[in-house]
């Protein structure tokens, strides 16, 4: 998509935010859909369920800015994650290891029989 193109979009879209919010949210939804559904279908369900995450910390947020906000807090999170997988790829795989495999904490239930 050319420059012009791009920034021809992004005022329609501005303009509809403006006009009716509902349908842009539907023409952001149709566009992200677009996008998922043209990656190569090996990546494909990684890509919705990272979107669907992202979605969900989102939807708390109806103020533009605070959603703002919270995307640029989430871009310089995977920023920085990106950032270690660059500086030192082994000590991240081995960090990402143990978190994953923890030790698990055994919980010991009180008397079960007791009746609430």
């Amino acid at each position: 998509m050319s420059a012009s193109k791009e920034k021809s979009q992004v005022l329609e879209m501005v303009g509809l935010y403006q006009k009716d919010p509902e349908a842009f949210e539907k023409m952001r939804a149709d566009i992200i859909h677009q996008m998922l559904e043209d990656l190569p279908e090996e990546y494909r369900t990684r890509a919705y369920g990272m979107q669907f995450q992202l979605d969900m910390r989102l939807r708390r947020y109806r103020d533009p800015i605070a959603r703002m906000n919270l995307m640029i807090g989430i871009f310089w999170e995977q920023f920085e994650k990106f950032n270690r997988v660059l500086n030192d790829p082994q000590r991240f795989l081995a960090e990402q290891a143990a978190e994953q495999h923890g030790p698990a904490k055994v919980l010991t239930l009180k008397d079960h029989d007791t009746i609430h």
